[in-house]
């Protein structure tokens, strides 16, 4: 939430006057300047709020070689 919250961080729903497209992230992208590409969350299509924090793809990979 921090991070979602920061002042750079923008909800992006177009790309230079236009409707964003797919291959960009569309609906809405989520631009956060201070993340690696890869890293970052290319598009959003749905929001749940959790009491814990879920592991991430590299996390879950991780636990399933042990």
């Amino acid at each position: 939430m921090d991070e979602a919250m920061h002042p750079l961080t923008i909800l992006a729903t177009g790309l230079y006057g236009e409707v964003i497209p797919k291959q960009d992230g569309a609906p809405i992208r989520l631009v956060v300047p201070w993340k690696y590409g890869f890293k970052g969350i290319k598009s959003i299509v749905s929001v749940k709020f959790v009491e814990k924090e879920p592991l991430n793809t590299w996390q879950q990979t991780r636990a399933e070689e042990y």
